[in-house]
């Protein structure tokens, strides 16, 4: 089972106290020795944890873009990579 949280209000999207918020939120879904899927594009602009059991815990964004949500996990200590498949469209988060 696959569980989502929506962070923001669409309208929040220009709204530097909503981008702000988003970050926060996005501080506290990380945690060290996980892998993250981020998914950059279109409307489903979000991030996945994968759990040890292999669910997926996601957390969508409406006013993070996609340039400050990969900077942000670089700057957290993740590396981000494109995915072997070449039908995914996420990029995988790793710590280093």
């Amino acid at each position: 089972m696959n569980s989502t949280l929506d962070a923001a209000d669409p309208t929040a999207q220009n709204d530097p106290a909503a981008v702000e918020s988003e970050k926060t939120m996005l501080l506290q879904f990380t945690k060290p020795n996980s892998t993250y899927m981020v998914e950059p594009l279109g409307t489903n602009k979000g991030i996945c944890r994968i759990e040890p059991n292999g669910q997926k815990t996601c957390v969508k964004f409406q006013a993070l873009e996609a340039k400050k949500m990969f900077t942000f996990m670089q700057d957290q200590g993740f590396f981000c990579t494109m995915s072997l498949d070449p039908k995914e469209t996420a990029l995988e988060c790793r710590r280093v």
